[in-house]
């Protein structure tokens, strides 16, 4: 894009041109130094930890031939320039979706937010689609994926920068359309800015974030912003937040199991997967899911009715329900042949944790136990620690594993202080039913060998992740390798140990 229809229109400070005028092209742009390639514009941004402007020079040598900055460069360089007048989070969305030839106006994209639920239902979609005979890009917390080109993420909505970027892939590789899932996190810093979707998605809000956000008010407002760039809004009825998105705008579609324009009858769930009728604006459709649990109606429902909103026929969906899989370390399956079961799970919120446990209830053979191994993440929200673990219990754990997540740089046994609250101490004292072990490896092993014929342990926290975060590094771990280490007699090796003990 030339340099001029780039910039035109927009609120700028100032705009240098320098000696050599500007470029004849602008072929992408980035905040990140060490992405700029030839032809490129650096877009400077001072951060929480660090400064752009401090890695201007880097940009220029490895190509750049525009500087976008909230000051003024001259001192190192001498090219074309741009200096934001305000706000320069939204002035990147608006250049990275305008030198992309704004792809969100030339597919559908589905935008899922929520507490929980945004993987799995974003995931469904594609594989409907793709099941279909229909490409679909995803953007995602566990990847991100344009036609056949697939990448693990690193954030749940990158930066603008890269968010049109994918969704110009995408567009480019043949997909029909793109599921994606938008944090609330993203929706304060103005990563989707200015795009335009073709249906929103709201799963549910519980207590999360709040690190970030301070209150649930403004979580929950965060949230909401993203129906201002829907087309059309899908709003979960049967949570108490999405009643009240409704209540505030009526022009929103409601969904839910028991009340809603898309909603369920005679559900009925099962070890072997879940069967209802879909009833639709369109009529009703027999359901059968291989998938798991209540919240996967939920996700399925969410899944299909975003697809319909958006100009996919259901007839054409719907008979590929069979072949769905959940999203990884999402109610996940271990299974090496052993006599009790055991299943990873990501939930690392109150809500989620109850949920789980629900699911894990239903499954549960008629005498066995229900184990849940859990931990609270560091430098976050310290608020929801004792909610987590009083919803461990409420949610009917007969054995809880109490251990840690990613400590990040907090004390492992401040961050199990604080939960340990939530439970009661005599059960805390009952050594059959509470067990506090710090290190999350050796919580796996214990858990497993105290597991016997027909108990069913639940793993929660850590799903899809392949890393533990302690002090800031993120070494190698993940909980589906250690239970399958454990159930093979062998030794879970705990890299982040100073002894470079095994267990």
């Amino acid at each position: 894009m030339k340099f001029a229809d780039l910039i035109r229109d927009m609120e700028l400070k100032k705009i240098v041109l320098g000696s050599e005028g500007h470029p004849a092209e602008i072929i992408d742009v980035d905040c990140d130094s060490r992405q700029i390639q030839d032809g490129w514009g650096f877009v400077a941004l001072k951060g929480s930890n660090t400064d752009g402007h401090d890695y201007a020079r880097q940009a220029i040598d490895n190509g750049a031939v525009a500087i976008f900055s909230e000051r003024c460069l001259s001192s190192i360089w001498h090219g074309p320039s741009v200096v934001f007048r305000d706000n320069p989070k939204k002035v990147m969305a608006r250049l990275a979706r305008r030198v992309h030839g704004m792809p969100d106006l030339e597919m559908p994209i589905i935008a899922v937010t929520g507490t929980n639920g945004k993987t799995t239902t974003t995931m469904l979609i594609r594989q409907l689609m793709m099941a279909s005979g229909m490409g679909c890009g995803l953007i995602g917390t566990v990847v991100n994926v344009a036609g056949i080109l697939e990448e693990k993420s690193v954030l749940t909505s990158p930066e603008s920068t890269s968010f049109f970027r994918w969704i110009k892939k995408s567009l480019d590789a043949g997909d029909k359309a793109l599921a994606t899932e938008i944090s609330s996190v993203a929706m304060s810093l103005d990563r989707v800015h200015g795009a335009e979707f073709r249906v929103g998605v709201f799963t549910n809000l519980t207590q999360d974030h709040l690190d970030f956000h301070e209150t649930m008010d403004a979580y929950f407002r965060a949230k909401a912003s993203l129906f201002s760039q829907c087309r059309v809004g899908l709003v979960n009825v049967d949570d108490e937040y999405g009643r009240q998105l409704l209540a505030e705008n009526p022009k929103l579609i409601p969904y839910g199991i028991d009340s809603g324009n898309y909603r369920v009858k005679n559900l009925k769930m099962a070890h072997g997967g879940t069967s209802f009728i879909f009833i639709t604006p369109k009529g009703e459709f027999s359901v059968e899911s291989p998938l798991l649990g209540r919240f996967n109606v939920y996700n399925t429902i969410a899944a299909l009715s975003a697809l319909d909103l958006s100009g996919f026929e259901l007839e054409v969906m719907l008979p590929n329900i069979s072949a769905l899989k959940g999203a990884p370390g999402r109610l996940e399956r271990v299974d090496m042949g052993q006599s009790f079961g055991v299943m990873v799970d990501y939930a690392h919120t109150p809500d989620a944790l109850e949920k789980l446990l629900g699911a894990g209830r239903d499954l549960l053979s008629k005498n066995g136990r229900l184990h849940v191994l859990f931990g609270c993440g560091g430098d976050r929200d310290r608020s929801k620690r004792h909610v987590m673990a009083s919803a461990v219990l409420s949610g009917g754990a007969d054995v809880i594993w109490h251990t840690s997540d990613n400590t990040r740089t907090e004390d492992p046994e401040r961050i199990l202080d604080d939960a340990a609250i939530g439970i009661p101490e005599e059960i805390r004292n009952d050594s059959d039913r509470y067990h506090r072990i710090a290190d999350r490896a050796l919580a796996v092993e214990a858990a497993i060998k105290n597991c016997r014929q027909g108990d069913l342990l639940l793993l929660a926290g850590k799903g899809h992740e392949p890393y533990q975060d302690v002090m800031g590094i993120k070494h190698p771990y993940s909980d589906r390798s250690a239970v399958e280490a454990v159930l093979k007699g062998g030794s879970i090796l705990r890299p982040w140990s100073n002894s470079g003990d095994v267990c």
